[in-house]
């Protein structure tokens, strides 16, 4: 999976995650901002009750619109508070605190990326909007935008496919803060060679990945393609990837040894990338760069000049009682394939309980990142580090020196996902938009 840049706004969407439920808790987002990390600490969490902050989201012909997401912001300090998901009839209900608010409103995925039955329904921001007490707000109609859709395709020459899957974003001309993803879909599940994306007019740019691999099996050297494209109407773009690159993998362990999980974000520091997230890769038990399915090298980047960004999730399980925190790594990709030996470094332990209005456990989603991390700025410098706490509601992970902004947001306890599934969601919502 490949992603150019993580705003603040985008890592704070992690309330995606959050199902709908049908007897709907008052508990909203706990955050502290400026907390001082530079010894262990104990951070005890409660959320408090919020308001219900309602409303009806309409497509362009009037009619009530279906499994909408609603995402609030704060206008003052720009965190994130619930989601939200429309129902049949086109409502949502979002427990919020009160203040400023303002709602970015993304209509529903399409069943089909045939442009002839793909959704034109456009994103929606709805400003200004003061939360004093329980709040309905008027119906916010999404308007039609214009189709852009094609086929991508790999190098020229290839052979028969056993995997291919294109990860298809649009970008502003001047600018790597991602404007949309498109859907992909294809003949199956893996091999995903047609996309589609509805925009309003004018200029973008179109910014291509792919990953794959022939059915002999040996995994294709792609490089990322970007594309101009001017949209006054449906417009049809097809693509093929550019042959390329070189393969990565390597070992992540902490400082004593153990294999950690994780993610790591590989960032260029030139060329049209500069600064973003050019691949983003799991890391599962200590190995990173290998697809076990196909008992492959997978990973495959552009030689040149990389800061690597290490973020573990071993705090999941409570097993494990290292100190491994986000950790960062030069690297110089020679035009050969290379391996890669990291650490970890270790940081200083935060744990505690959360617990909602009345005292009753909770569980929840930890997040924190460098207090001066603002809206549409890279991954750099952000030290970005999120867990989930139990059924408990008790959590623990590792922060760097560093002074952090502190967010949670509770997860109900009629929540049926797996917290391995949240995080996966959670990062999946994080790097998108």
């Amino acid at each position: 999976m490949h992603k150019k840049i993580l705003a603040l706004f985008a890592v704070l969407a992690i309330l995606a995650v959050i199902p709908i439920f049908a007897a709907q808790s008052r508990s909203t987002e706990f955050h502290k901002t400026g907390l001082k990390i530079s010894k262990n600490l104990t951070l005890n969490i409660k959320f408090p009750n919020g308001y219900f902050l309602k409303g009806t989201v309409q497509a362009s012909t009037g009619a009530a619109l279906e499994g909408a997401i609603v995402f609030v912001i704060d206008a003052s300090e720009k965190y994130s508070g619930y989601l939200g998901a429309t129902d049949e009839a086109g409502k949502f209900s979002i427990p919020v605190q009160a203040g400023k608010k303002y709602l970015r409103i993304v209509p529903p995925s399409s069943d089909s990326v045939d442009p002839s039955k793909f959704s034109r329904l456009l994103e929606k921001t709805v400003d200004n909007i003061n939360v004093t007490k329980d709040t309905t707000i008027s119906p916010a109609k999404l308007k039609n935008g214009y189709i852009l859709s094609g086929k991508v395709d790999p190098p020229a020459g290839t052979g028969a496919l056993k995997t291919f899957s294109p990860s298809i974003e649009i970008f502003p001309t001047n600018s790597m803060e991602l404007f949309a993803a498109a859907q992909t879909d294809g003949p199956n599940n893996d091999i995903l060679n047609k996309y589609a994306v509805a925009l309003p007019a004018g200029s973008y740019r179109i910014v291509a990945f792919a990953g794959g691999a022939t059915t002999t099996p040996q995994i294709i050297p792609m490089l990322p393609k970007i594309i101009p494209v001017k949209i006054s109407k449906d417009t049809v773009k097809n693509i093929t990837m550019p042959k390329g690159g070189y393969l990565l993998s390597g070992t992540v362990k902490d400082s004593s040894n153990t294999k950690l999980d994780g993610f790591l974000f590989i960032i260029p520091k030139s060329g049209n990338f500069k600064d973003g997230v050019l691949a983003l890769c799991g890391v599962s038990k200590g190995v990173f760069g290998y697809d076990t399915d196909l008992n492959l090298k997978n990973l495959i980047i552009p030689s040149g000049s990389y800061t690597l960004m290490f973020v573990p999730t071993v705090y999941m399980s409570t097993e494990y009682k290292g100190k491994a925190t986000v950790s960062y790594f030069d690297l110089t990709m020679p035009a050969v394939a290379k391996t890669l030996a990291l650490v970890a470094k270790n940081g200083f332990v935060v744990s505690g309980k959360g617990t909602d209005a009345n005292g009753k456990a909770m569980q929840a989603i930890i997040l924190a990142s460098n207090k001066n991390a603002q809206i549409s700025l890279n991954l750099l410098g952000m030290n970005l580090m999120f867990t989930i706490s139990d059924d408990k509601g008790n959590y623990r992970f590792a922060l760097p020196a560093d002074t952090f902004n502190i967010q949670a947001l509770p997860i109900p306890s009629d929540s049926a996902l797996p917290r391995e599934m949240i995080l996966q969601r959670l990062i999946r919502t994080a790097i998108s938009k």
